[in-house]
């Protein structure tokens, strides 16, 4: 396999021959993206919900991480292809998108406890807990109104 390095049997198209060209680097780096966003992406989904941000944060910084992991690949593969999108820095706003995303979570888990983001309980969730499952397995009392 190593030889293959050196003398491919397939030979790339005329615009990738240079290994060392823009446009495969820019392939490469959309291979890249492609396959680490979205495992950063799984990484960060169970902190989305436990980080101290108001719900239009969380969905703010939800859909950042996720736009941004779908256009930014896309965006460095048209930009290898085709030479006015990378004139335009296309690129650039999906790049941007997930940044934000992840600047808005890290802000979140700054104002969090350790303990809250890690899952353990803690007082406040305890006693939210506790209400729910009390109210969920409680039985209505019913008084008997029988006839004498």
């Amino acid at each position: 396999m190593s030889l293959y390095a050196f003398d491919p049997i397939v030979t790339p198209p005329a615009a990738l021959a240079d290994y060392d060209s823009l446009p495969r680097r820019l392939l490469r780096l959309a291979h890249v993206a492609a396959g680490m966003l979205p495992l950063l992406n799984i990484a960060l989904a169970p902190l989305v919900d436990r980080v101290r941000l108001s719900r239009r944060g969380r969905e703010a910084a939800s859909w950042a991480l996720l736009g941004g992991a779908a256009a930014l690949p896309a965006a460095l593969a048209l930009q290898a292809v085709w030479p006015l999108a990378r004139a335009a820095h296309l690129a650039a706003p999906p790049a941007l998108a997930f940044t934000a995303g992840v600047l808005l979570l890290a802000a979140g888990a700054w104002r969090t406890p350790a303990a809250e983001l890690l899952g353990a309980p803690t007082a406040r969730r305890a006693g939210a807990i506790t209400a729910r499952a009390t109210r969920r397995h409680s039985v209505p009392s019913r008084t008997s109104t029988r006839a004498a």
